[in-house]
């Protein structure tokens, strides 16, 4: 749920921009003479005049006029857009005020345990949806040569040192994973990410893929086909995917695996 709620603060910066724009335009357009314009047809084509605030005669418009027809009813255009922004940035940013989607969960949480017992939350609990989480069977894949295991401070098989120090990097900031978890995409079928981990705050997941040879040009041909793959199945990185890459004289460090962490994960 959090979320929508920062869907909803991104929708007022928007709103907010917008509003900075018109009165921008609007200061260019402030000396313009108080005139109103109407509109009318003859024989199919537009006709425009002026109307007097005051007595509401009409005169029509010259056709040397039209520049300045053009900036009134600019200018005309943008203050309605501007007024009408300011009333929705009102009514978001109270909305926003008052949005606390927690007394959802706290409607269940506040119950006995006797009571949860018998109800499935319309919202689950950060706690409770995190162990659903943690608690998703799949069928890991084999590790056919022992010699190449390695095992994280919590006791998981990884395949690599660069896949050890993600490994023990997530588990020692909480950060639940899964590895090589299984997943579809578009012109492969059946993959398996190194990692497919979850944001705990927002309950977002982040597909992680390390690409640990990317000195080697068979290695790299072999991957250029599935990351576009990723992209046509909706992984993106920086969106919801996670992407890191060594070659043998510049391998990954600890630093990036931090950076990446505080940036997608907590």
């Amino acid at each position: 749920m959090e979320n929508y709620k920062e869907s909803l603060e991104a929708q007022l910066k928007e709103i907010d921009l917008l509003i900075a724009k018109t009165e921008k335009h609007l200061e260019k357009l402030k000396n313009l003479p108080d005139k109103r314009i109407g509109t009318s047809k003859s024989n199919g084509c537009d006709q425009y005049f002026w109307i007097d605030r005051n007595s509401k005669k009409r005169k029509y418009a010259k056709t040397s006029e039209i520049p300045m027809l053009r900036k009134i009813a600019q200018r005309d255009y943008e203050v309605k857009v501007n007024r009408k922004l300011k009333r929705i940035k009102k009514k978001l940013a109270d909305f926003i005020d008052q949005y606390d989607i927690s007394e959802i969960e706290r409607a269940f949480e506040n119950m006995s345990e006797a009571r949860k017992k018998l109800i499935v939350p319309i919202i689950e609990p950060d706690e409770l949806f995190i162990q659903h989480w943690k608690e998703v069977e799949y069928e890991p894949m084999e590790f056919r040569d022992e010699a190449s295991i390695f095992y994280t401070e919590k006791g998981v098989k990884v395949r690599s040192k660069s896949e050890l120090l993600i490994a023990n990097a997530l588990e020692k900031r909480g950060i639940p994973y899964r590895y090589e978890y299984p997943i579809k995409i578009k012109g492969i079928g059946n993959v398996r990410p190194d990692f497919t981990c979850l944001n705990c705050r927002t309950r977002k997941e982040f597909i992680w893929e390390h690409f640990g040879m990317m000195d080697d040009m068979g290695y790299v041909n072999r991957n250029i086909p599935k990351l576009n793959s990723y992209e046509q199945s909706g992984y993106f990185p920086g969106e919801n995917m996670i992407t890191t890459f060594e070659t043998s004289q510049n391998p990954l460090g600890s630093g990036t695996i931090k950076m990446m962490i505080e940036k997608y994960l907590l």
